[in-house]
């Protein structure tokens, strides 16, 4: 696996990348590229994750499995519409990719890649997958990838990051770009929570049972077998943030992001 795979994840294995919401969004970058061109890199990162599991047979082929995924990623992704007028008309697919490293991470263009080792270690329930899909269609929804990709294009300037392609490379090939990035991704975790409990509210399932997932983690946390984040705080911690980000969202409440 390269570089790239090993550092895209929003949403690293064993660690959900859940954490505290904020009272507001004020550290977005103004988008440096069109989004067009900025949705087109991402969506063919993911694109490429996919072509590589066919070649390497490592998607799921568990037929109820697959079942699942692609009724709670509907679920998810009609709720993100619903509470997000552009992404309306996204159609959203989440692929089951065999010890694919990562829990689970969102592209732009509707692509979710899912640890389906992950699913099966955790023995995740539909209303956990909806927590889950709905944090990581959060990201998309609040632009996160074009808010990497803006980091980049002020860290190393224009002239040696022209474009969003030029930009994206720039990222993985230097790991102290990651080290910079560290605390926008620790508040780009805290606002997915937000919006994603938002979403998960909006598609309807249990929110009981799905927090049920933050004490799986938090039992694999104790016994050692779990790594951590600097930009993820505990399992107890996430459960009670994320289980207030539902019960706001369930007042009517809805968070905003700064570009939809």
């Amino acid at each position: 696996m390269t570089k790239a795979h090993l550092v895209v994840a929003c949403l690293l294995f064993p660690a959900f990348c859940l954490a505290q919401p904020p009272a507001a969004v004020r550290y977005q970058h103004p988008a440096a590229y069109p989004e067009p061109e900025s949705s087109a890199v991402w969506k063919s990162l993911g694109a490429s994750y996919v072509r590589k599991a066919l070649k390497d047979n490592a998607l799921e082929r568990d037929p109820a499995l697959n079942s699942r995924i692609d009724a709670v990623m509907a679920a998810v992704g009609t709720a993100a519409g619903t509470l997000y007028p552009k992404y309306a008309r996204s159609t959203w697919k989440a692929f089951l990719i065999e010890n694919f490293g990562h829990g689970a991470v969102a592209f732009p263009g509707g692509t979710v890649l899912v640890d389906a080792r992950f699913v099966r270690l955790l023995a995740l329930s539909d209303d956990e997958l909806a927590l889950v899909l709905a944090h990581e269609v959060a990201h998309v929804v609040a632009d996160h990838p074009s808010e990497k990709l803006s980091f980049m294009a002020e860290k190393v300037g224009r002239d040696l990051a022209p474009n969003a392609g030029s930009a994206l490379h720039a990222f993985f090939t230097q790991d102290s770009y990651a080290l910079l990035f560290q605390p926008t991704a620790r508040l780009q975790e805290r606002e997915a929570d937000a919006i994603g409990g938002a979403i998960f509210h909006a598609a309807g399932y249990d929110a009981q049972r799905a927090l049920q997932l933050f004490d799986k983690l938090e039992q694999i946390e104790r016994t050692g077998n779990g790594a951590r984040s600097a930009t993820h705080d505990s399992a107890a911690v996430r459960k009670r943030a994320v289980a207030e980000a539902i019960r706001l969202s369930s007042t009517g409440a809805r968070p905003r992001t700064e570009r939809r």
